[in-house]
């Protein structure tokens, strides 16, 4: 038996070995008059530990069949990554019109480094980033 099961199935019975004591701590001190109160947590206390343990016990499987689903998932996953991965492109008859460049405005101003247009505000080149000289 794998060591993680085995710690499963015992946290399972340790719940209930102590839900089990404290429902009979509970009930004894119930009927007491002094350790009414406690009496009564301590049995709320054991019906929580008990239910808990009971249901623990399956734990182990519930979490080994979330695993095999999480695998089986990045696996599908996985595989269809790299097949849009290894995809062709775009057909000719369907492949995207590139846009035309924008047409220089009248309030641009031209770069005499590099040619690119900037704006008439700007102090320096976009593209290179050389001072513009003064506009006219």
């Amino acid at each position: 038996m794998p060591s993680s099961r085995l710690l499963g199935k015992m946290a399972g019975i340790i719940r209930i070995v102590f839900g089990v004591l404290f429902l009979l701590a509970g009930i004894f001190f119930l009927l007491t008059i002094f350790g009414f109160l406690l009496g009564l947590i301590l049995l709320i206390l054991g019906i929580i530990l008990v239910a808990s343990g009971a249901s623990a016990r399956g734990d182990n499987e519930r979490i080994t069949r979330q695993q095999e689903q999480t695998n089986l998932l990045l696996q599908q996953q996985i595989a269809l990554s790299a097949a849009q991965a290894n995809r062709a492109a775009y057909p000719p008859q369907y492949a995207p019109i590139p846009a035309p460049p924008p047409a220089p405005s009248a309030g641009e101003r031209f770069c005499p480094v590099c040619g690119q247009g900037n704006l008439r505000a700007s102090a320096f080149c976009a593209k290179c980033g050389k001072p513009l000289p003064p506009p006219p």
